[in-house]
């Protein structure tokens, strides 16, 4: 039979209740101790920060109680970092710009490298990843077509180029994605300049 750590009283399975390795009955333990309100961490009276509507938080839910989207270390990748920054500096600069990343499924590894190593473009592309096929290697919108076409025959690589749908769009296959990155950085940087923007 376990006894409560405050009062003495028996406890059976049922009605004791623990604490940072201690055990209390039920009104032992309203009295010493609450739930955060955000995280369910068992806090003490004394540890409580109260919110205006009454709701028992930990000191850490207390602190970040305003922040409910915002994480405290969001994961930021290296080619957003470079963009906030660029903008950033051309906002203090009183400069207008309108670089942007290339936009992808950030689901496909493969492809947030390509991204950051591509950085920031003058017209925005979406990339997206192909199985590998013998019809094709890549897939372009037809405004892109003929830029993507040219350079791949500058390629040295025995690659097959696709019209697709859309404005803007690439399509690249796994193997180029995997084994010859450098060719896809420097197709995208290349039809990105002086690119047309996409009616919306």
């Amino acid at each position: 039979m376990r006894h409560c750590n405050d009062c003495g009283c028996e406890l059976d399975s049922h009605t004791a209740r623990y604490a940072r390795d201690q055990v209390y009955c039920e009104e032992c333990f309203n009295d010493r101790f609450n739930y955060c309100h955000r995280c369910d961490e068992i806090i003490t009276r004394d540890e409580t920060m109260w919110d205006n509507d009454g709701n028992p938080h930990c000191s850490s839910c207390y602190d970040n109680m305003h922040d409910d989207d915002a994480p405290n270390n969001p994961a930021v990748h290296d080619a957003d970092r470079r963009l906030i920054l660029e903008l950033s500096r051309n906002w203090l600069s009183g400069k207008s710009t309108h670089s942007a990343l290339i936009k992808i499924n950030p689901k496909d590894f493969l492809l947030q490298k390509i991204r950051d190593k591509v950085g920031l473009v003058d017209t925005s592309i979406y990339i997206f990843g192909l199985q590998d096929r013998d019809e094709y290697q890549l897939m372009a919108s037809p405004n892109v077509l003929q830029k993507v076409r040219e350079y791949a025959l500058t390629s040295g690589l025995d690659l097959k180029v696709t019209e697709g749908t859309g404005c803007n769009r690439i399509g690249i296959s796994y193997s180029l994605r995997k084994d010859n990155i450098d060719f896809v950085v420097n197709l995208l940087k290349q039809v990105s300049i002086g690119g047309e923007r996409c009616a919306a």
